[in-house]
């Protein structure tokens, strides 16, 4: 059946196309003559088809079709009233449309009428009505052959033809419900026209990827009434998308740990899944459950290099330390190794002095190093109050391009500044002379007022 109709829609079409050129010649008509014509030029100009399926957004019971109307001879003094009707077409069910009184005022000759066409009853079928000028009010009919306008309704979705290729790998194989939820995400019901570059005859790349991630933040804001059957794919954390954090994650958080776009892919990836369709279903499955446990660790340590990340970020922006554990804090566990990374102040990318006073008590940079220093100071402060960045407590004064002391308190002692540094030092240099025989890094002689 639906093949059916999509030949007939086709045949509609074609026919259009064959007699677009042929012009429709007016008869001749006295200038005293007081009738009215549809304004168009060429046969197929009266034969119209309308897709309820390009009329997504807002869902519209009924769609208006615009019909040009003229008139003949001179303008009266009076206003006339023009009557529209409709007719059936044979071989059709009926299209159901509303037509309002259509009046012309003494200075009109030309007017734009509006048809309200109904939505169909039933979807892949076609309609028709014929919309005609009967002559029976003030204003009688003008040229010959210009008279009726037949209308085709139907309400069909139809794959576009941009629908290929990128628009297959990331926003997965079409269909109707997919294209109805993309349309009213959008607000755009043609919203495909914007994935594709006719000049270049290409997709734009960036426009299909942000349309996914936009889509499925969509899906995944909140837990939805109903199971959700769009299924559009979820990427690989190698394409780096940036989804936001899904209402099913805060269920397990205390194993998958703070949310990232990279981690939710790759545990996606993990899991098997690959859609929007089952991924809530996935993450809840026993599966998961032990996927979880036995990653725990690798993504706890993901969290904490993540959270290093950060906290060179933060110092390069000038932010004080008091506010670190606010911004992104993870909890460090004095029994695992993490995965470290030079810190802001170590490096000192701006040359403001502090790599220096770093490396007389430090020296040169480690990863083991490092590690060692932060264990010393997480046992030394406790695991629910430890700031990685406390031990080196700068905070970086950009209108000055100066770093100055933090006054952030940390530690037993709560100090801050330079003694906060100094005690730091204190504790880690006691802690590896303690170890001679397993020393792999020397921590200066330094001393101490």
């Amino acid at each position: 059946m639906k093949k059916h109709i999509h030949y007939i829609i086709w045949l509609l079409s074609l026919t259009f196309v064959f007699t677009a050129c042929e012009n429709l010649e007016p008869d001749f008509f006295d200038d005293e003559a007081n009738g009215a014509y549809f304004d168009y030029e060429y046969t197929a100009d009266f034969s119209k088809t309308l897709n309820f399926g390009d009329y997504i957004v807002g869902d519209p019971d009924t769609v208006p079709v615009t019909l040009k109307i003229k008139l003949l001879g001179y303008l009266l003094d009076e206003a006339r009233t023009l009557s529209v009707k409709t007719k059936e077409i044979e071989g059709y069910e009926p299209a159901i449309v509303s037509i309002d009184n259509v009046v012309f005022s003494n200075k009109e000759y030309e007017k734009l009428i509006e048809v309200k066409v109904k939505r169909p009853e039933i979807e892949d079928s076609v309609y028709a009505i014929c919309i005609y000028l009967d002559g029976s009010g003030d204003i009688g009919t003008g040229i010959n052959g210009k008279t009726e306008i037949n209308l085709y309704v139907t309400e069909t979705y139809e794959k576009p033809a941009v629908w290929y290729s990128h628009a297959d790998t990331y926003l997965g194989e079409w269909n109707k419900e997919k294209h109805i939820f993309l349309a009213k995400h959008t607000g755009n019901n043609q919203f495909y026209s914007n994935l594709y570059d006719n000049d270049l005859g290409m997709h734009i790349f960036d426009s299909v990827i942000n349309l996914n991630v936009s889509a499925v933040n969509a899906l995944l804001a909140n837990e939805p009434s109903e199971p959700i059957t769009v299924d559009l794919p979820i990427l690989k954390e190698s394409e780096y998308p940036d989804y936001k954090k899904p209402y099913f994650w805060q269920e397990y958080e205390d194993s998958l740990g703070i949310y990232r776009a990279n981690k939710f892919c790759r545990f996606t990836m993990m899991l098997g899944g690959s859609t929007t369709k089952d991924i809530a279903a996935l993450f809840a499955s026993d599966m998961a459950r032990q996927t979880m446990q036995e990653e725990y660790s690798e993504f706890h340590k993901d969290d904490v290099l993540y959270m290093l990340d950060k906290y060179y970020e933060y110092a390069s922006m000038g932010y004080p330390i008091s506010e670190y554990k606010d911004l992104c804090w993870i909890e460090l566990q004095s029994s695992m190794n993490y995965k470290v990374r030079i810190p802001y102040w170590w490096e000192d990318p701006a040359n403001l002095g502090t790599a220096d006073i770093v490396k007389k008590y430090f020296g040169e940079y480690k990863d083991d190093k490092y590690q060692f220093m932060l264990k010393t100071i997480l046992k030394e402060d406790g695991e629910e109050n430890f700031v990685a960045a406390s031990i080196f407590p700068f905070v970086y004064d950009k209108n000055g391009n100066i770093y100055k002391w933090d006054n952030t308190s940390f530690g037993a002692k709560q100090l801050s500044g330079e003694e906060r540094l100094k005690e730091c030092y204190r504790l880690i240099k006691a802690a590896n002379d303690k170890r001679p025989g397993s020393r792999k890094f020397d921590i200066p002689d330094v001393a101490l007022d």
